[in-house]
């Protein structure tokens, strides 16, 4: 019973780390969009977030049946309840890729802002988090999971000053009005990325440590 146990155990993490794959790819060419002002990109990441959602179902469902037949208990049950909660926030992070693709089509409508934040270096940030929320997973490292939580303060501030540098921009210059309101939700889009990764790190550290370290300020 154990053994197959063990072996439905490590092929939900394959199925879970294939679907942290795709959404990763989905945010470097979401991301790539929007540098580089390719619709055909976006449209690609727009197809894929079918895919994501299936796997996401497909994943719930084996954790549900695993739990029905096996009643795990320890670890196993802390790895099931970890993976049920990293499936959904790597579906949620798909899904913000996607409503990236679709800001950087509709800023296509428009001429190009002149840059006020270094974009590429944002999203480089993002993408860092999204990587090493990962990689937290695949190699069971409770320390760099925990070290999201420092970068994402990081992000934090560099959403709030965009967001005041943006404001500045616009009503100075009202007729980017609406290619600012994409880019606003453009860099909401990505701040929430950040808290995903986080997100995912917490449950990492979870599984590892046996526990809870989300909403430290909590009495």
């Amino acid at each position: 019973m154990q053994s197959h146990l063990e072996s439905e155990l490590k092929s939900l993490q394959h199925q879970l780390l294939n679907m942290g794959g795709i959404a990763e790819n989905m945010l470097q060419e979401a991301i790539l969009s929007v540098l580089n002002r390719d619709e055909s990109l976006a449209q690609k990441v727009i197809t894929l977030d079918d895919t994501v959602d299936k796997l996401e179902n497909e994943i719930e469902a084996q954790c549900i049946h695993i739990i029905a037949r096996h009643q795990p208990v320890a670890f196993e049950l802390r790895f099931l309840t970890m993976t049920l909660k990293v499936n959904q926030n790597i579906e949620r992070l798909a899904d913000k890729c996607v409503s990236i693709a679709r800001r950087s089509i509709e800023l296509l409508q428009f001429p190009p802002i002149q840059p006020f934040v270094d974009l590429p270096s944002v999203c480089g940030i993002i993408q860092e988090m999204v990587k090493d929320s990962l990689d937290s997973l695949v190699h069971r490292d409770a320390n760099l999971a925990v070290q999201l939580r420092e970068r994402d303060n990081k992000v934090n501030e560099i959403y709030e000053q965009t967001l005041s540098d943006l404001y500045g921009i616009l009503r100075s210059n009202p007729e980017n009005i609406q290619p600012g309101i994409s880019l606003l939700l453009l860099f909401r889009h990505l701040e929430r990325i950040g808290d995903l990764a986080v997100n995912i790190g917490e449950e990492v550290f979870y599984l590892v440590k046996g526990e809870v370290i989300r909403h430290p300020n909590s009495d």
